[in-house]
């Protein structure tokens, strides 16, 4: 009733003001004749009254209306309607008053718009809330204090709260609303209203039992696998699966429909479903009904190419996915228009369109495919835009744009702004740059990225026990774009019971330092180490410290970087303390697409790691590594991914200088070799290998005592020398990895993943070690192997990962397998 006073205010207003034009606005106003000289009707002052100074600024911008510009009565009219437009006001006016002259002998016009404020909102009230949770739903509501009575916003809230409890499984509670007035504190504090929302609550109901007819292709556990909706269970009060939802029901039928149109079945039909509602006092239930009807399957048949062609033909039709024969899938068919429109974008052709005709043949049942092209005129990039961006600057989001405002449309660099974006980790994947034509320069598309931001922070905590350590654990966290800047920095903390007692690190990333393609990085890091070498030199501690510099090289995603770093080990039980000042000059090539959930790409790095000669310190060393790992998505909907994952790495001697034991290679744990534990497989000499061939004697010392003493039934007879050649470590390590990682749910987008892995590594020592234990030196492919699963959790508190691993070659000593859980997370 008051959304209809107020229009009806709103037009006779309008009318009114017309009646008045014909005086206000009248020709003599308009140009008079003063001594042969034109005196124009001009606006010498606009004022904005009946509300605060912040919303009057906000008239005076939205209004087209200026000072020093004619009065002109259509554009007081667009200006009263753009005001009423805010819906702030219930009433807009308009008045015009003359002047004094000016000394020019101009006459001036006060323009002044009067505007009566709308109620504003008080306070909201829920009554009737017993079986939802308050505060969830207050979190969802768009209304709030002091907003202008509008009730298209309060029935559009009303709605919000419908689907609250739908989402619940309350498809039977009904939401209304009430208005009652406020009376104002004071004269000037202006009317005020409160929203009451009446909710009628009803008992939730459950999806019982789901029964599908007339499927051959397809069985019913098939389709019950990948439709969301799921018959109630046991678990249904952990995960609340079995509660009926109506549009969860709709999505069904979709998805249902997807999965047949993509194996051929283009004539398929569902039947409206049969729902029957069973009520109880204190829950309902439903039984839904699905009869669906496949049709034939259908095959592709001849795929052509029309139109405006550019370049060759037969290669754009050989890289599209439908092929001739195979089953018709009109999901491929839009992929595939989507590859030809990239062909004409990259060459400016902003506007092209592929339209695909198709042509049935029920008797052979084949589709007839045909991309028919419209290239349209080119294209240029109009304005860049950025929207949603609350922590990130601007230019660390416009330094990723591959493109210029004015030049020649390019899909390809638009597609690869949208891989830049995507691949900073600083917003939730999926980034997609808009585009829009410009208004009346349709060859101007503005680029808009509207972005939505995403946790850029991680911690990661572990907690373990092994032989070699005792109990240990460590957290390590890490922020992305610290402060908006585009900068990462690192911290982490490690401690244990027995060997390590406690190490800490901190690290700087800066990817694109003062805006240029040049990244640089600043890192320490202090440890104390307990020795359980045979040196026994007493507690180790090391500071080490360094810095980075990096630059793409010639290809996209390859680039050069360089690392100087220094190293003090100071052991407390001995001499000879190591000093390593090290530069390390390396190559890195890496496509992958996200940096904390990847699912395609591939991450290489090649380096060489010279220690002393000709950098100083007191250790010589050369060290080369080489890492590789890829992605890949075995779907379309990226949730089955398969991850290859390789490490190998050379230690070789410099100037006769030994290489320190801290510095060899020890492998084993969660991040090399699962099944095993951390850093057991050293070589011919480490702990694993001496436990396998240990045995006991008895020695009687000087005083007549007797002592049980362990030792390698392997150095019997070597020398003192020829014991100071045995060491624990190796001096080269491979290490491979295959893991799959897929959904546990019907549900595709699970928080809940399972996982499968096979590891394989070994570490090899000196040949001279071989040959004096009397072992055979392992080959390359001699590798020790285990196999495994795991679940990986992803909550609000972190990813909870659960992984089981079992040795394929477990040697008498050893345990079969081993469990580790470790938590990581996002802040």
């Amino acid at each position: 009733m008051n959304t209809l006073f107020s229009a009806f205010r709103f037009i006779a207003m309008i009318a009114f003001l017309g009646v008045l034009s014909s005086g206000i606005f009248s020709p003599s106003l308009n140009a008079q004749s003063t001594e042969g000289n034109v005196i124009s009707a001009q606006i010498s002052e606009i004022e904005i009254k009946g509300t605060t100074d912040l919303e009057s600024s906000q008239i005076m911008f939205l209004i087209e209306s200026q000072e020093g510009e004619p009065l002109d009565r259509k554009m007081i009219r667009r200006d009263i309607h753009t005001i009423f437009q805010m819906k702030l006001f219930e009433d807009v006016t308009a008045e015009v008053e003359l002047q004094d002259e000016s000394e020019s002998g101009e006459k001036g016009y006060l323009l002044r718009y009067v505007v009566k404020e709308r109620p504003r909102l008080d306070v909201i009230k829920f009554e009737g809330i017993l079986l939802a949770e308050r505060t969830e739903i207050e979190e969802k509501m768009t209304l709030v204090q002091h907003d202008p009575y509008d009730p298209d916003k309060i029935m559009v809230n009303e709605q919000i709260i419908l689907e609250h409890y739908r989402s619940e499984g309350y498809p039977r509670v009904r939401v209304n609303s009430r208005i009652e007035p406020v009376d104002s504190r004071t004269e000037t504090e202006g009317k005020k209203f409160r929203v009451i929302f009446e909710i009628e609550e009803k008992p939730r109901v459950y999806l019982s039992d789901i029964y599908i007819s007339g499927t051959k292709f397809y069985s019913e556990l098939d389709i019950k696998r990948f439709i969301m909706s799921s018959e109630i269970d046991c678990v249904s009060w952990a995960n609340q699966s079995g509660l009926f939802r109506e549009e969860m029901i709709n999505q069904d039928l979709s998805l249902i429909t997807q999965h047949y149109l993509k194996q051929g079945f283009i004539k398929v039909f569902i039947d409206k479903p049969d729902v029957m509602l069973i009520h109880n006092p204190d829950y309902s239930r439903v039984d839904v009904r699905l009869k669906i009807s496949e049709g034939e399957q259908y095959f592709t048949g001849k795929i052509d190419v029309s139109g405006d062609i550019l370049g060759d033909k037969d290669k754009m039709i050989e890289d599209l996915l439908l092929e001739e024969g195979e089953i018709y899938n009109p999901f491929l068919q839009n992929r595939d228009r989507s590859v030809i429109s990239e062909v004409y974008h990259e060459q400016g052709y902003a506007f092209v369109r592929v339209i695909p005709e198709t042509k049935i043949h029920d008797d052979t049942k084949t589709v007839d495919v045909n991309y028919r092209v419209v290239k349209g005129e080119k294209a240029y990039f109009g304005r860049l835009e950025i929207a949603g961006n609350k922590e990130t600057r601007d230019h660390v989001i416009r330094r990723e744009f591959e493109m210029q405002e004015e030049e020649l449309f390019n899909g390809k660099k638009l597609r690869l702004s949208q891989e830049n974006l995507n691949r900073l980790g600083f917003f939730q994947s999926g980034v997609v740059l808009e585009r829009s034509p410009r208004y009346q320069e349709d060859n101007l598309l503005d680029i808009l990225a509207r972005l939505k931001e995403t946790q850029t922070g991680t911690f990661q905590a572990q907690l373990g026990y092994s032989d070699f350590s005792g109990f240990s654990g460590g957290v390590t966290l890490s922020k992305g774009n610290l402060f908006g800047t585009g900068r990462t920095l690192r911290l982490s903390a490690q401690f244990a019971e027995q060997s390590v007692q406690q190490k800490f690190d901190i690290t700087l990333i800066d990817p694109r330092l003062f805006d240029s393609q040049v990244s640089g990085s600043v890192f320490a890091a202090r440890s104390k180490v307990q020795d359980s070498t045979e040196f026994e030199r007493g507690t180790i501690t090391e500071n080490s410290y360094g810095f980075s510099l990096g630059t793409p090289m010639y290809f996209r995603n390859l680039r050069y970087s360089t690392e100087i770093s220094a190293l003090d080990r100071i052991y407390s039980d001995s001499g000879g303390d190591l000093y390593k000042h090290s530069v390390s000059p390396s190559l890195t090539y890496n496509s992958v697409n996200h940096p904390i959930f990847p699912s395609e790409g591939i991450n290489t790095s090649f380096r060489i790691i010279q220690t002393g000669t000709p950098f100083g310190g007191n250790i010589q060393l050369r060290e080369y590594r080489l890492q590789y790992q890829q992605f890949w998505s075995l779907n379309l909907e990226n949730t089955f991914i398969l991850m290859a994952k390789g490490r190998l790495g050379l230690l070789q001697e410099q100037g006769g200088s030994p290489i320190p034991s801290e510095d060899r290679y020890r492998i084993g744990g969660i991040d090399s070799v699962r099944g095993h534990y951390y850093y057991n497989i050293a070589g011919p000499y480490g702990t694993s290998e001496q436990q396998l061939y240990r045995e006991f004697r008895v020695v009687t010392d000087e005083l007549g005592y007797q002592q049980t003493k362990t030792y390698d039934s392997r150095t019997v007879g070597l020398s003192a020398s020829e014991l100071q050649e045995l060491k624990s470590g190796g001096i080269s390590e491979r290490v491979f990895n295959l893991e799959l990682l897929f959904p546990l749910s019907q549900d595709e987008n699970s928080f809940v993943r399972g996982l499968v892995f096979l590891d394989a590594g070994n570490v090899n020592a000196e040949s001279r070690q071989y040959k004096l234990l009397g072992e055979k030196e392992p080959g390359f492919f001699d590798m020790r192997k285990s196999a495994g699963m795991g679940v990986r959790v992803i909550t609000p508190m972190g990813v909870l990962r659960f992984e089981y691993g079992s040795k394929l070659d477990k040697r008498p000593h050893e345990t079969p397998d081993r469990f580790e859980f470790t938590v990581s997370g996002l802040f």
